[in-house]
């Protein structure tokens, strides 16, 4: 078997920052469909209507919503194997200890 530490606090740190910058990935992908969406703004015609459609589904879609999602999974995995290895060493000590 394999050997298996973890270091509580160094996973919770890391937890807590993969959560902000999951936070900062929505923040920097709504500023950049807007960036996109100003750019065109003087624009006319159907290729600004497609262009305007596709920032607001497909381009939000994936940098506003997906990207942080993906980002926030990852957060949360780590946090339950955290979680996890705690519970498990608690539960051993407490079968040495007989509670």
């Amino acid at each position: 078997m394999a050997d298996c530490k973890i270091v509580d606090a160094s996973v919770k740190a890391a937890v807590s920052d993969i959560s902000t910058i999951s936070g900062s990935f929505k923040t920097d992908g709504d500023a950049f469909v807007s960036a996109l969406t100003a750019a065109i703004s003087a624009m006319e015609g159907e290729t600004k209507d497609a262009l305007l459609k596709f920032f607001t589904t497909d381009v939000t879609t994936f940098f506003v919503e997906s990207l942080p999602s993906a980002i926030q999974s990852m957060s949360d995995l780590l946090e339950g194997n955290r979680d996890n290895f705690e519970k498990v060493d608690l539960q051993i000590a407490g079968s040495i200890g007989g509670s």
